[in-house]
């Protein structure tokens, strides 16, 4: 699970209630159990907490700041110790925001262990589009999401490629409880894919 712009390791616990909709739709039947690993993929000298606080602020820093795939190849050395450890039949990867950009690059990097992508309000240019065919992607938007525009451009550009994936508008805008929802959808179309 990847945060935002301007999130942190504790991003996905804290505002997105991560854990909690997974037990609950564990306990329900509507997911099978998982590990859900939630990085810290921020790489700016200074952070903003709690999550988007001052965002103007990290949006402008954030073409001086970032450093492009240094973060896939620390997390693709995660996926590695997470494998080692727990021996996981399939893995997925998903992220919010600017951090479905980073997930989408993970899954470039590692399309030998991500099978199932999820985008939420997602940040994705032609660079992001899918190297593997064989990975299915989940790309979900608000009907008031500000970033509606990208997720519909890259769904098109996923159409014109042939790469499979579903394209969902949900109700809400570009916050918390939008990718909350985004989340439950993203858990139950993993129970239906194994």
């Amino acid at each position: 699970m990847i945060h935002g712009i301007n999130g942190y390791e504790g991003s996905w616990t804290e505002l997105g209630h991560a854990a909690e909709i997974m037990e609950e739709m564990t306990a329900a039947g509507l997911c099978e159990p998982m590990i859900l690993v939630m990085p810290d993929c921020n790489r700016w000298v200074i952070k903003e907490r709690p999550c988007h606080k001052k965002l103007w602020k990290s949006v402008i820093r954030y073409p001086f700041m970032s450093h492009e795939h240094q973060i896939e190849k620390s997390v693709s050395l995660l996926i590695d110790s997470i494998d080692s450890l727990y021996h996981p039949t399939t893995c997925a990867v998903a992220g919010l925001s600017d951090g479905a950009r980073i997930a989408a690059n993970i899954a470039n990097y590692r399309p030998d262990r991500i099978h199932e992508v999820g985008l939420f309000s997602p940040v994705l240019y032609k660079a992001q589009l899918p190297k593997d065919s064989n990975l299915h992607y989940s790309i979900y938007i608000g009907k008031q999401d500000f970033l509606k525009p990208n997720g519909k451009r890259f769904h098109k550009r996923m159409l014109k490629n042939n790469f499979p994936h579903t394209f969902i508008e949900l109700h809400g805008k570009h916050n918390w409880t939008m990718w909350q929802q985004c989340l439950r959808q993203f858990l139950s179309t993993l129970a239906i894919s194994r």
